[in-house]
Parts: C-alpha cells; structure tokens; sequence
C-alpha cells in the first residue's frame, strides 16, 4: 500500500478535524489521518455537537487535492459511499442509508456523520478536512434527535480497524481521483436513500421546500421533485425530517 497519509495517534482530543487544522500550517503538502480513542468537543454542520464516547470511532482526514469549487459535492459523494460499504461489510443483513448531505441513518436512526472544511485558493479548492463519526458503542439523543450504534445492532465494531479500513478506501479513490465514475456512485447512494419514498422538507438558506426525492446526481446534489411537479436541484441544505 503506498503511503499517502502520515498517521497520527491519540488516547483524547478535543476534535481530530481542530488537531489537523493545525498540523496544516506546518504539512501544506502532506495528507494526514488522525485517530482519537476519546474525543472531547466533537462537532457536526452548522455548529451541531457531535457526542461520543470512548470505543466509538473519531478521527479525520487532510487531503491535500487541488479540486474545482463546483465539483465541491463530488468529495461528499466518495466519503458517503466509502462510509456505507465499509459499514455493510459488518453485515450483510443491514442496511445502512444515507441521509444528504452527509449523514448515515439505520433503523430511522444516526449511526455516523461526516464534517467536510475546505481550504479554498481562488476557484479552486486545494485541501480539505474530513472528519469522520461513527457510534459504535455509544448512542446519545442530541436535540432531540435519537441515534444508534453498532452495538445496539449486535454488530461487534474495533474502532481502529475501522479507521484503516477507511484510510485505505480514501487512499484507493483519491489515487484514481480522475478515473472515478461518480455516475456509479451516486446510484448507489440513491438506491440507498433515506426515507426514498416519503415526502421530504429541505432547509436551504432561509427556504423550506418539500417534495418527493428523485435522486442523488453525479455531482452529489440532491434533486426533488415538489407538489406543483417542479424539479428542485440542492447543492447544500439540510433535510428537516
């Protein structure tokens, strides 16, 4: 396996994406992966908590990859599918669901979330962070919104080996970055959908818009079509229910 992150180590952080902030002023051109046992300040979106506990998985990925600004969703589309096939590969008797833009439900439940900062120069971005959770053994009720974890599953999880497999995964796509077929990708995260068949409200800006889901597109948007037959094209917001 080629070496494209350094590896970083930590018993307790206050946020694997704010260690790695830092690292960036001193490691503009290195990629680095950092695992934390505990992680103290969590965060998700739009300043959201994101709570664990020791045996869940936190950590975070730089990846230094010069990208255009509108291909921004595309970074999303890789780590949602990653995301779900290393969770599959648990067990073949769940199923594992995304929630745009960056959430994977099971059971009407979170079980892991995605955090992505960019780091833009021009029109282009030139790095980006990816923080990643994944309640393995914790599933606290933030905001009234309840989660899951793997153990409640029955689905016995080690942290680390989920870290690396995850790392290998990054590693593989971001080798191949200009190969990649994201057609394929994001039909898997629409056969995979949240909720596909129920109506759905999004939040974007000070909008709401509701409509009945259509699809993820190739560019990691998420398309709706509303009452009046009108179709919706989001590339950022949040689903409200």
């Amino acid at each position: 396996m080629i070496n494209f992150f350094d590896f970083y180590f930590y018993k307790e952080t206050n946020s694997t994406n704010d260690i790695l902030k830092e690292k960036r002023k001193y490691s503009k051109d290195r990629n680095l992966a950092v695992f934390s046992e505990y992680q103290k300040l969590g965060r998700g979106r739009s300043g959201n908590i994101w709570r664990s506990e020791k045996g869940d998985l936190t950590c975070s990925f730089l990846i230094n990859k010069k990208i255009s600004i509108s291909n921004l969703g595309r970074i999303n589309l890789i780590i949602s599918n990653i995301l779900i096939m290393v969770l599959n590969k648990l067990s073949n008797k769940t199923e594992f669901k995304f929630k745009w833009p960056n959430d994977i439900f099971i059971k009407s439940r979170k079980v892991s979330g995605i955090l992505i900062e960019n780091y833009l120069y021009k029109k282009n971005i030139e790095s980006f962070i990816v923080g990643i959770g994944i309640n393995c053994v914790s599933s606290p009720t933030i905001k009234k919104k309840p989660s899951i974890s793997l153990r409640d599953l029955g689905l016995n999880s080690c942290p680390l080996n989920l870290f690396f497999q995850i790392s290998n995964e990054i590693t593989n796509y971001f080798l191949r970055y200009e190969k990649i077929n994201y057609s394929i990708l994001s039909k898997r995260l629409t056969k995979n959908f949240y909720k596909k068949k129920s109506k759905i409200f999004i939040k974007s800006n000070t909008k709401e818009i509701g409509g009945l889901f259509k699809e993820i597109n190739s560019n990691g948007e998420l398309i709706i079509k509303s009452d009046d037959q009108t179709i919706h094209k989001f590339s950022y917001g949040e689903i409200l229910t």
